[in-house]
């Protein structure tokens, strides 16, 4: 991996501040990937890094050309790109998309439509402030390494479940019922968090994926962080609320939401989830860089 080529794009918002994207991009070509950025194909408009057309044009010809794609940041804008993308030109090859937060709706759509696989990972505005631990972890999963269990998480219903482990942000997921671009969620094991988001509204994204029939579908739910101004304990009689519905295992106090150090996951692999009385275990089966 090192020495690769990694594209930038920025799929949904600019960054906000522009040293952040600076040190960034000086951090990972020190981490030794040849990040190619090429700014002058947007012109920033409002929250979004350009215009949809622009945003489609560079995102499509990245998926196409390189095979580890890493986005410049979250924010919002992915939405409008989907129905724009020509997944039938990524039929027969394969990349991975780095990146998290509203970058959900693009590495999921991805994940429906074409088979890819993604990390759940830092975001360019991020590289150069993470820690170590996090940039190693990123690294030795783009090189084929099978992601560490996690096996610090909080039991909150007992149960085991395997399935393709899918997720990311809450908030964005939930935009995708309804579209062709939720992936089919049938013994999926889910991953969830968001960032300012009050407990009601939690509520709400939870019940929306009740009455859709998303939970139902469910091998198993883990939850990460709910970060603002909320704490954490507002969430879990929610959390609890909705997981009493169905007989799939769940387990919270998953280190992954829009903090670091956080946990990198990979979407789109074999996952088992095992909680017991005391304690709770998420085994990822298989590499992200494996064919599907």
């Amino acid at each position: 991996m090192p020495g690769a080529s990694l594209a930038i794009v920025a799929p949904a918002s600019a960054p906000r501040n522009p040293d952040r994207m600076t040190r960034g991009l000086a951090a990972l070509r020190a981490d030794g990937l040849d990040a190619v950025w090429e700014p002058d194909r947007l012109t920033p408009s409002g929250y979004l890094a350009g215009s949809d057309a622009e945003r489609a044009q560079s995102v499509g010809l990245a998926l196409r050309r390189f095979s580890h794609i890493m986005c410049v940041r979250g924010g919002y804008g992915c939405l409008r790109l989907l129905d724009v993308i020509d997944y039938s030109a990524l039929q027969h090859t394969r990349a991975l998309v780095i990146g998290f937060s509203d970058v959900t709706a693009l590495q999921l759509a991805l994940y429906k439509k074409c088979g890819w696989r993604s990390l759940s990972g830092p975001v360019v505005v991020e590289w150069g402030e993470i820690p170590d631990s996090m940039k190693q972890e990123c690294l030795a999963l783009l090189r084929g390494a099978i992601a560490d269990p996690v096996t610090d998480l909080a039991p909150l219903q007992t149960g085991t479940g395997t399935g393709p482990l899918i997720g990311g942000n809450l908030a964005t997921l939930a935009r995708l019922v309804g579209t062709p671009y939720l992936p089919p969620m049938d013994q999926a094991i889910l991953f969830v968090e968001d960032v300012n988001e009050p407990p009601y509204r939690v509520d709400a994204l939870f019940a929306q994926l009740h009455l859709a029939g998303v939970l139902a579908r469910l091998g198993g739910l883990v939850a990460g962080r709910f970060t603002g101004r909320y704490d954490q304990d507002a969430y879990r009689p929610i959390l609890r609320h909705y997981s009493r519905m169905y007989s799939w295992p769940m387990a919270g106090g998953l280190k992954y939401g829009h903090f670091h150090p956080r946990r990198i996951l990979p979407i789109g692999v074999m996952s088992r989830l095992a909680v017991q009385r005391d304690q709770a275990r998420l085994d990822i089966l298989e590499p992200v860089t494996a064919a599907t």
